[in-house]
């Protein structure tokens, strides 16, 4: 295991001021705050009452390494009697000294001492505050999605709960009127085999009493055998008649018997227990999507589509906005307006314009806008069912890019160079204009903060973040001088730049990052990037090149994963 050394470095920074987003060489260092300081610190260290007996280090005196008031003091995760002292670069992991003996011994070990020095104004450490702020944001979003679908989840069971008991008093009311039509057959069948049985009760008795009345006859003669014998004759003929009705009454003597028996449907859900309905579900998942932070993302190359129409020369597309999940805009610095299908890989309408194009922003689900640098105008289009011209607005000439969002159009003019705000009739709300900040403003985006816009200064090498008042909020300066061209802002606050002279690369200005920093965001198969948007629905990100590519005649096709 090999141990560095603390080794000077060729030029010490003043601590305070890196704090404070500068840059300025040590001239001391202060041996009660145990920090290197420059000329103007030292000034304002002796000024003042709490810092003036403060013990201050000339430049040849200052200490090699960065001497630390604040040791680590954290135990190690596995060695839990350890102290933490040791960072292993290679594996990118801290341990102590156990650790770095059992598991690291040989990489190149380094003090913790020795490379945390100013860690706290680090743009590492800025990127894990805002991946832990993104990542808030997203639990924030879920905890809403969650009490949403907890809501949904009473609503549900109510609305259930409410059409069971319903399909019950339906059934209820179903089975009271089949009860009721039974019980009316019962009651009907009844009433006849009763109104009949009285009927012929009635009759036994008329019959009865007829037999009382002929045995009475018979009585009264039995004294006198004539009359007995004359009033048999007339008896005899009576009880045949009496003989006829019995045999009558004996005939309809008869009821209906009733049974009830289940009805075969019923008696088999009742053997087989099956329920009088049934419940089916469906996931209802959350109605966002979990969103990666855009400097989290992978970017995995798709292919390129050629935006050529047909019969015409090199592309110079200068614009890309998403118009629906199939279908890009293009605006192509040729004087035309084009309807990419990305899916198909066709262009589906192209309309002809009497100016060249600038930049191009959508409006609506229908409707787009665009620059005409030449006239100073800003044509709105329409977008549904082929390219249509529909009105446009007077501007300033030399007008560059456009962009709309919440009814506020954002447009740059690179001579003289400026930043307007505009609403939707073309009215001037607010102006950049300060010379002394921009240079050359060749592209406008609007954050999705509602509050703030992305200006990238070609001749400047910065990307500049402005409020909508104006007002100046941070400036990125690019590496090596790299000119910034088209960008686009993310909804996690991330704008992504082009730099046309970088291949295989684009940047991300990270919020609340260190403030001139633009991190680097590799992109393979990208030679000379000039505009970029990104479709965060589907996950695509979409590159025009240069006019002096050999791509230039291409969109280029990208997941973020």
């Amino acid at each position: 295991m090999e141990v560095s050394g603390r080794k000077e470095s060729s030029v010490r920074l003043c601590q305070p001021c890196q704090r404070d987003g500068d840059t300025a060489q040590a001239e001391g260092y202060c041996d009660n705050c145990k920090e290197f300081i420059c000329s103007s610190c030292i000034k304002a260290h002796r000024k003042l009452a709490t810092t003036k007996l403060h013990v201050i280090k000339s430049k040849d005196e200052m200490p090699t390494y960065q001497t630390q008031s604040d040791p680590c003091t954290e135990l190690c995760d596995v060695h839990v009697n350890e102290i933490v002292k040791f960072y292993c670069q290679e594996h990118d992991n801290v341990g102590c000294g156990d650790c770095m003996v059992l598991q690291h011994t040989s990489c190149k070990v380094q003090l913790v001492s020795d490379v945390s020095s100013n860690y706290d104004n680090s743009v590492h450490l800025s990127l894990i505050k805002h991946r832990i702020d993104h990542l808030r944001k997203n639990l924030d979003s879920c905890k809403k999605e969650i009490k949403c679908s907890l809501k949904a989840a009473d609503q549900i069971k109510t609305e259930v709960v409410k059409k069971v008991k319903l399909f019950r008093k339906e059934l209820d009311d179903y089975l009271d009127k089949m009860e009721a039509d039974l019980l009316q057959k019962v009651d009907a069948i009844n009433d006849r085999d009763v109104s009949s049985q009285k009927k012929l009760q009635n009759q036994c008795e008329v019959l009865s009493d007829e037999l009382k009345e002929i045995q009475r006859k018979l009585d009264q003669c039995k004294d006198n055998v004539n009359n007995l014998f004359v009033t048999s004759k007339g008896v005899q003929r009576k009880l045949e008649k009496c003989q006829n009705i019995n045999e009558t009454i004996f005939a309809k003597s008869q009821i209906n018997t009733l049974n009830f028996k289940v009805s075969e449907d019923f008696d088999t859900m009742k053997q087989h227990n099956t329920p009088f309905g049934s419940l089916t579900t469906q996931v209802k998942t959350f109605s966002g999507q979990f969103k990666k932070c855009i400097n989290d993302m992978k970017v995995h190359f798709v292919n390129k589509v050629n935006c050529q129409a047909e019969n015409e020369g090199n592309c110079c597309i200068s614009g890309i906005t998403i118009i629906s999940e199939a279908e890009i805009l293009l605006a192509d610095g040729a004087n035309k307006l084009k309807i990419l299908n990305n899916k198909d890989g066709k262009v589906t309408s192209t309309l002809k314009l009497s100016d060249t194009t600038g930049g191009i922003t959508t409006i609506s689900s229908s409707s787009a806008a665009t620059c005409l640098p030449i006239k100073g105008k800003i044509l709105f289009v329409n977008t549904q069912n082929g390219l249509t011209e529909s009105h446009s607005l007077d501007v300033r000439k030399r007008c560059n890019s456009i962009h709309h969002r919440n009814g506020i159009l954002a447009v740059s003019f690179v001579k003289p160079p400026a930043v307007q705000i505009l609403d939707m009739e073309g009215q001037i709300l607010h102006e950049v204009k300060d010379a002394s900040i921009l240079k050359y403003p060749r592209f406008v985006y609007l954050g999705t903060e509602y509050d703030n816009m992305f200006v990238s200064d070609k001749d400047n090498h910065v990307v500049y973040k402005f409020t909508l008042q104006g007002e100046l909020i941070t400036q990125n300066k690019t590496d090596n001088n790299d000119k910034p061209a088209g960008l686009t802002v993310t909804n996690c606050g991330c704008a992504v730049v082009c730099y046309p002279k970088k291949s295989d690369s684009l940047g991300v200005i990270v919020p609340d990052t260190c403030r001139r920093k633009i991190l680097p965001f590799n992109v393979q198969h990208v030679l000379e990037p000039l505009y970029v948007d990104i479709s965060e629905a589907q996950n695509k990100m979409f590159i025009s090149e240069l006019p002096t590519s050999v791509d230039c005649n291409f969109i280029k096709i990208f997941d973020l994963k």
